[in-house]
């Protein structure tokens, strides 16, 4: 049984009961209903007559603050459920209490708190404004170590309380609201980010910090010791300074230009998106790993330091500074289709010196400078293009017969070390094509050829894709084709599992530009991924990078049910004329696994007997256009 008072009068002195103030009649009353039941709540409103009194709230009580009350009284939570309604102002002199062994406190900022004196020594929940009220809503008390318990903090518009030390917990940086509040955590922290974050976040105990930005990150980070992990899917441009454990996934519309300042520790990296931040060291305790995602792009614009704890792994497009070192114990992996650039940058000659493991599968660009090789190369049939000195004082093998790896030079080549004992490789000096290398000292293997093969022969100068009208457009451009058979144009649901779904022959050799279009006039509704295969006259395959394109589905008035479904679907026909439709279930990789011919004007059934179960793709083409819905099968 709940029931409810409303006072708006002051207090009488000395009238109180069970820590309420209470006032005339209303005391008689309260009495009578705290002898009959304990469930009874009280709703306060403070207006000016009572902005400096001392409220008691006990279970399911709620108190709110008019807009234009500036409160310096006392609010004391003994109860638990308690609402707290502020649209005025808790003034300096205003304090809240929340007292310990209470349950389920929120307090409502709709106004401004520039208190120092809230006091959370239980769990609450605080809502400094809301999805609709964030003008002129802020909370600039400084708290101090006034929090004890874990609080949820949910910031709608503008925070700038510090907070000495939270005792870890859980914040909420909405869209469009501003967190400039200097924090020191004692415990383990969440905070999700959708707006923009500023200020500074450092430890003062034993936490675990747990970042995910959508938003825009300027804070500098203090994790020295602890566990660290960010997803971010906006802009991350704060320093985060560490020890221990950092977990950075900058995912696919993600950019990331912050530093990772650490030297000891561990450093793990996935990147999806785009990725320009160098000038940092890889923490010699390790291991660390940076793992550059197909169609990812990762440039890093200053001196990397590496050690033997560090691999790299590149399915996208990554370049790395001038004059780098891969150290012995480091590895690169540059997968099929992907494209690694070392060294990047200009000014003097850079240097690239691999003392550790290299594998590549895709297509390696060293810019200028000299590459020299130390360690050890596999590689595939694949390129390594040196723009400048190559010098191999270590091990290179190449691919099983009959495939073949490449590796050409413009400058002065020198084999000292170990060159395609293992495998099959094609070297080419373009100032020796005799012999192949400058100074053919050291070992080179009897199945080595010169200046005769080359895994790449197209030089493709951009791929994009773009939505059209309900379809999707893709262009992609070449600046030079040698011995090039056909290009496919291949989509993905994922990003993972790619089907072909236009094809177009190549020019075959050309030493000029050439354009080509491909359109997929029934692309999936949402996003896709789009790449292209290049087809050599060899069977050679060789990728492009990914381009993603997000269509939106055109609904017709065409219903189905269940959905999850088992042995049959029933698609509702009865808003279409009554025509034959056309019906396709669809994989998410865009292969058809069931088609059938339906009757418009009605209801029909879809049998899904011998459908494996998983998600689908439900094409329905009508006389009045078509509509794209995904269904699973049990």
């Amino acid at each position: 049984m709940m029931q409810t008072f409303t006072f708006f009068s002051r207090p009488l002195a000395g009238l109180a009961t069970g820590g309420r103030v209470l006032r005339g009649a209303a005391l008689a009353l309260a009495l009578t209903a705290a002898a009959a039941s304990s469930a009874w709540a009280t709703t306060f409103v403070v207006t000016n007559p009572v902005k400096n009194d001392a409220f008691v709230l006990n279970t399911n009580d709620v108190l709110t603050i008019n807009s234009n009350v500036n409160f310096g009284g006392s609010i004391t939570v003994q109860g638990n459920n308690t609402v707290i309604n502020n649209f005025g102002s808790i003034s300096n002199n205003g304090v809240v209490t929340v007292n310990s062994g209470t349950t389920g406190t929120v307090i409502n900022n709709q106004g401004t708190v520039p208190s120092q004196n809230v006091f959370l020594n239980a769990t609450t929940t605080i809502n400094n404004g809301s999805a609709t009220e964030t003008s002129g809503v802020t909370w600039t008390g400084y708290v101090g170590n006034r929090f004890t318990v874990a609080p949820v903090i949910n910031n709608f518009a503008v925070w700038t309380g510090q907070i000495q030390p939270l005792p870890g917990g859980t914040i909420n940086n909405k869209s469009g609201a501003n967190w400039n509040a200097y924090m020191t955590v004692s415990a383990s922290l969440t905070v999700s980010n959708e707006g923009s974050w500023n200020s500074q976040v450092q430890p003062s105990g034993n936490p675990t910090f747990t970042f995910t930005n959508a938003g825009t990150w300027a804070g500098l980070v203090s994790a020295n010791g602890y566990t660290t992990s960010v997803t971010n899917t906006g802009i991350w441009s704060g320093q985060i300074d560490y020890s221990g454990s950092l977990t950075i996934l900058n995912s696919a519309t993600g950019t990331w230009t912050g530093l990772p300042n650490g030297n000891s520790g561990t450093l793990a990296i996935t990147n999806g998106g785009t990725w320009t931040k160098g000038g940092f060291n890889f923490p010699s305790t390790g291991p660390n790993t940076f793992v550059n995602q197909a169609g990812a792009t990762a440039s890093f614009n200053a001196t990397l330091g590496l050690n033997g704890a560090t691999s790299f792994v590149n399915s996208g497009t990554l370049s790395l500074n001038q004059s780098s070192l891969l150290p012995n114990g480091a590895s690169i992996t540059n997968n099929a289709g992907a494209v690694l650039t070392l060294p990047l940058g200009s000014g003097s000659p850079a240097t690239f010196t691999n003392a550790g493991t290299i594998t590549n599968n895709g297509r390696i660009n060293a810019t200028s400078g000299a590459f020299t090789n130390s360690g050890t190369i596999n590689n595939g049939r694949a390129l390594i293009a040196v723009t400048g000195n190559f010098t191999n004082a270590g091990t290179i093998t190449g691919p099983a017969a009959p495939l073949r790896g490449s590796i050409t030079a413009t400058a002065i080549s020198v084999n000292s070390g170990t060159f395609g004992v293992t495998g099959q490789l094609d070297f080419c000096d373009a100032g020796s094509p005799a012999n192949g290398f400058d100074t053919a000292g050291g070992t080179i293997g009897s199945a080595t050829t010169f200046c005769l093969n080359n895994p790449l022969p197209v030089e493709l100068t951009s791929f994009a894709a773009q939505a059209d009208k309900g379809k999707v457009q893709i262009r992609w451009s070449t600046a030079t084709e040698r011995n090039s058979a056909a290009f496919v144009v291949e989509r993905s649901a994922t990003g993972d599992a790619f089907a072909a779904v236009a094809e177009t022959r190549a020019q075959g050799n050309s030493t000029r530009a050439v354009e080509y279009v491909l359109v997929d006039a029934n692309p999936l509704p949402g996003t896709s991924y789009y790449r292209l295969r290049q087809l050599d006259a060899d069977g050679t395959v060789s990728y492009s990078k990914v381009a993603t394109v997000s269509v939106a589905a055109f609904h017709q008035p065409v219903d189905f049910y269940p959905n999850p479904a088992s042995d049959r679907l029933t698609l509702d026909l009865t808003a279409v004329p009554a025509a034959p439709c056309e019906v396709r279930l669809l994989s998410l990789t865009g292969q058809a696994v069931l088609a059938a011919t339906l009757a418009g004007g009605r209801a029909q059934e879809l049998p899904l007997a011998g459908v494996p179960a998983g998600l689908y793709l439900l094409h329905v083409r009508t006389a009045q256009g078509s509509t794209v819905r995904r269904v699973e099968k049990r």
